[in-house]
């Protein structure tokens, strides 16, 4: 069976990230741990911010990387809020972390273009309308900013309520703004 050099790094890092700071984290301190190459290790990643990116998407919000109009949105929010807590030290940490590529700027990048891609899914082939463009970008948004603040102030809320609270948000006047589309309803309505 063939290892998984990515998944074998980002293991790599949230051990690490028990023992010390993510920001003090070096290339080599996860070279050593993970007893791979220099070489390997940029076969697979630009850089350090590249593998906390790899682990946000790959293995903090696993289920949404695919824009699949059958997407169960709560129960996939939910997964991804049990992760962030499951990796609160890495999350946090890494929430902290400024500048060019940090993780908070990709959260809101990545949310905000899965749920562009996803409605676009359920609407169908005809163009999203102006306004679900507008009320897809704000509650990604805010979605993402109410991720961040949550992760921010050591998880207060469990995860089953931010979960839906973000999702009974998201829901609010999209059977109006899905009227015209393939998927009627609400995208965000929970069984």
């Amino acid at each position: 069976m063939a290892i998984n050099i990515k998944e074998l790094v980002a293991g790599t890092m949230l051990e690490l990230v028990k023992r010390q700071t993510l920001e003090s984290i070096t290339i080599k301190d996860i070279l050593e741990a993970s007893k791979i190459s220099r070489q390997t290790f940029y076969n697979h990643f630009q850089d350090k911010d590249d593998l906390i990116h790899y682990i946000y998407d790959h293995i903090i919000i696993p289920n949404f990387n695919e824009a699949d109009a059958k997407l169960n949105f709560y129960g996939a929010l939910l997964v991804a809020f049990e992760n962030m807590k499951n990796h609160h030290t890495f999350m946090k940490q890494a929430c902290i972390m400024e500048g060019q590529n940090c993780l908070k700027d990709h959260i809101f990048e990545h949310c905000r273009d899965f749920d562009l891609k996803w409605h676009q899914e359920l609407y169908g082939d005809a163009p999203m309308p102006d306004e679900l463009v507008f009320a897809t970008i704000y509650h990604a948004t805010a979605s993402s900013s109410m991720t961040l603040s949550w992760i921010l102030a050591n998880m207060p809320v469990p995860c089953e309520e931010i979960a839906l609270m973000i999702v009974k948000m998201r829901g609010l006047g999209m059977e109006e703004l899905f009227a015209k589309g393939k998927t009627k309803g609400n995208p965000y309505a929970v069984d």
